[in-house]
């Protein structure tokens, strides 16, 4: 069995929404270039992913969506307004090349869920993926189709029970809502507060529905709260109930914008700090299909999924990065050397706003899972 497997591809730039959209696709060339010039993949397997076919994709998406997103790709006449669809917004506008691009990152997640279905490695990464607010049938927050799904549905060909873990400082969205009523899957997903930040959503008392009530976990926090705080969140609600609910194989989406430099955002996390997440899922001993996400500055992504392969795969990296990688003036080292701190009174209000998460979730949520 391959220690790893780690599908990239140049290809991925074609998922582009131009100049001024802050999700540049650069970001993933420099993170496979990084991982590269530390010697990577002599130890991790390089594959070039397949684009999604549609017949898998519609196990996801309805039909006419994904219909309407190869009409829009490529100019051809579309009898219905895209708005209908999510499309025509400065978050996702068409461009040329949408659908095939879209299938492309759609494809290598599937490409990393079979690997592990099929018993060829026990974690397989997909920086491009984790496009997590995708619709059944409209595209949001940057995403068109949900790839997070599409593994989620590929592990479950295998697997009885399999867990979403979602580390982005937005809201996983869309996966919670395709799988609300799906004890077979469990969503995990802690981020920014829906009261401060899109999606708008994420809640602790959105737990589910019918048989899936008690299986979609939130963790909202503060704006302003640092590692110590999301890790005081992260440990009292979602490792409990990930150990308590067992999964058989694990979906790990590694957004990076939690970090204090994230533009988009207003959190104040450390490289490190967020790594202990990572850490802890791996420890859960489960095969991982370890997909991107959001982060949108191009210093930090690059070396926080550098940090999580560097961990998920069993590497050793030293925390200066090689003088022989093109962005290592930018790039120097992994780590962050300050730790972000907000102001007295914004941490105790992020403290008291964590508190009552966790007393919320204590409440709402544990009882499903007999804690």
């Amino acid at each position: 069995m391959s220690r790893g497997l780690f599908f990239y591809t140049d290809a991925f730039q074609g998922y582009d929404m131009g100049p001024q959209h802050p999700m540049r696709p650069i970001r993933l060339r420099k993170t496979f270039e990084l991982l590269d010039s530390y010697g990577a993949f002599g130890s991790v397997e390089l594959r070039e992913p397949h684009p999604c076919p549609v017949d898998v994709l519609e196990r996801t998406h309805r039909h006419d969506f994904i219909q309407a997103v190869d009409y829009l790709s490529s100019g051809q006449h579309f009898p219905y307004s895209y708005q209908r669809y999510g499309f025509g917004t400065g978050d996702n506008p068409v461009f040329p090349g949408l659908f095939e691009s879209s299938l492309l990152y759609t494809g290598a997640s599937l490409d990393c869920a079979s690997a592990i279905v099929e018993g060829e490695a026990t974690v397989a990464m997909n920086i491009a993926g984790g496009l997590h607010h995708a619709h059944r049938a409209r595209a949001a927050g940057f995403c068109v189709f949900n790839d997070c799904a599409v593994a989620l549905r590929r592990l479950r060909d295998r697997f009885e029970r399999v867990a979403y873990v979602d580390i982005d400082v937005h809201h996983g969205d869309g996966v919670q809502e395709l799988f609300y009523d799906d004890p077979s899957v469990l969503t995990v997903s802690i981020h920014e507060t829906g009261r401060m930040l899109f999606p708008g959503a994420g809640f602790v008392a959105e737990i589910g529905e019918g048989a899936g009530r008690g299986y979609s976990v939130n963790v909202p926090v503060w704006p302003g709260t640092n590692d110590l705080l999301w890790l005081e969140a992260w440990d009292a609600v979602a490792m409990p109930i990930l150990r308590a609910y067992k999964p058989e194989a694990v979906v790990l989406q590694l957004g990076a914008d939690a970090h204090a430099l994230d533009p988009l955002a207003h959190l104040l996390l450390t490289a490190q700090g967020w790594l202990e997440a990572v850490k802890d899922v791996q420890s859960l001993g489960v095969p991982i299909v370890a997909i991107g996400g959001g982060g949108y500055n191009m210093t930090t992504v690059p070396r926080m999924w550098t940090l999580a392969a560097s961990t998920l795969f069993g590497l050793d990296l030293p925390d200066a990065t090689p003088e022989s990688y093109a962005w290592h003036d930018e790039i120097p080292r992994l780590a962050d050397e300050a730790i972000f701190e907000p102001d007295e009174a914004s941490l105790s209000e992020a403290k008291r706003y964590i508190d009552r998460v966790v007393a919320e979730a204590g409440t709402t949520l544990f009882p499903y899972h007999n804690l």
